[in-house]
């Protein structure tokens, strides 16, 4: 067993005999990894949050993340952190799903207003587009708690570029 190998064993054994609190959370984080390595991510962020994504129309995308204590602050609501990333998440994955394949969406810019406390059993996210252009899309994003409150509101301007070879 190498060096690395020993480290990763005496962290979990420590986690798995110390803690009673986050034994769950260790095991999203170790699903996530794994659910990245089998293709059924594209980064370990959206993994690791258990995002649902999908396309409604041309023009609107949801996102869902269960709202687990991984996604937490100390106030044991959702981190604004991570409900800017869901925001900028549906958003550029809206812009992406129009792409040709040698271009990419790089969000340029973002404006997040936080409205409401992240709480609930999941968050739900529409992005919609609202300006598209060959160089720039504008994306509106929607947060919603499941008693359909809106917890935060967004616009973000996505840059198009050319994938590197």
């Amino acid at each position: 067993m190498d060096k690395l190998n020993e480290q990763l064993h005496s962290k979990l054994n420590a986690i798995l005999q110390h803690s009673t609190e986050s034994k769950q959370e260790l095991l999203s984080l170790l699903e996530g990894v794994e659910l990245k390595h089998k293709g059924h991510y594209k980064t370990y962020l959206a993994a690791l949050m258990g995002i649902s994504s999908r396309l409604i129309d041309e023009n609107t995308y949801e996102s869902i993340i269960p709202n687990r204590e991984l996604v937490h602050n100390p106030l044991r609501i959702t981190h604004g952190g991570i409900t800017a990333s869901l925001m900028d998440i549906a958003m550029g994955s809206l812009v992406h799903q129009f792409l040709p394949q040698q271009q990419a969406a790089v969000t340029s810019e973002m404006k997040i207003h936080f409205l409401s406390s992240g709480t609930g059993n999941e968050l739900k996210c529409l992005a919609t587009a609202i300006f598209k252009s060959d160089t720039r899309w504008v994306v509106q994003a929607n947060v919603y708690r499941d008693d359909k409150k809106l917890v935060a509101t967004a616009t973000g301007t996505f840059m198009i570029i050319t994938k590197r070879a």
